[in-house]
């Protein structure tokens, strides 16, 4: 699956998960919600989050949320709910970590930053970025990957934390520029 967002429509400046949230193809949303729903992720909180969006979003009791079936409640949460930043954060990343390993680790290993299958190991402080640096590692990703998935993926860490991958920025304009 690779149509996940039209690269013309990320917004650069001000992005934050719930603003990409909704620029993503349902196909991928639905994706990333049944990922989020497939594993704990250590996160069950996150689960009971996403079930509460769907029980507001359907205007039905959480306990009756609660007792449909996974693939109910991820299609429910892909289609009918405007995510918090928190839920669509989790969203996000549920999506990566399910579906997109092999891009991760290639980008967390051009920059330079220890993770085992794409997931950052260690303390999880990240020290000072080379602009540059960021700036290869993203390149390659869209040398050697799906420009909507690199798209999405660039985006989401620029989302999750702007000031830590600011260099990313410039990359993605430089591809997205109409």
């Amino acid at each position: 699956m690779t149509a996940s967002v039209s690269l013309r429509e990320i917004p650069i400046e001000g992005l934050s998960p719930a603003k990409l949230w909704p620029l993503l193809d349902p196909a991928v949303r639905s994706l990333a919600a049944h990922a989020l729903y497939a594993h704990e992720w250590d996160e069950a909180p996150t689960r009971r989050e996403a079930d509460a969006a769907v029980a507001a979003a359907i205007r039905a009791r959480e306990v009756s949320v609660r007792k449909m079936p996974v693939e109910k409640r991820a299609e429910y949460l892909a289609r009918a709910v405007r995510p918090s930043e928190s839920l669509a954060s989790s969203l996000l990343l549920a999506l990566h970590l399910e579906h997109r390993r092999p891009m991760l680790a290639a980008f967390l290993d051009a920059v330079g930053i220890p993770h085992e299958d794409g997931l950052i190991t260690g303390d999880g402080e990240i020290g000072a970025l080379e602009g540059p640096a960021v700036a290869r590692a993203a390149h390659g990703l869209f040398e050697r990957f799906p420009a909507d998935e690199v798209a999405v993926y660039l985006a989401t860490l620029l989302a999750m934390d702007p000031d830590l991958w600011a260099a990313l920025g410039p990359a993605l304009r430089e591809r997205i520029a109409p």
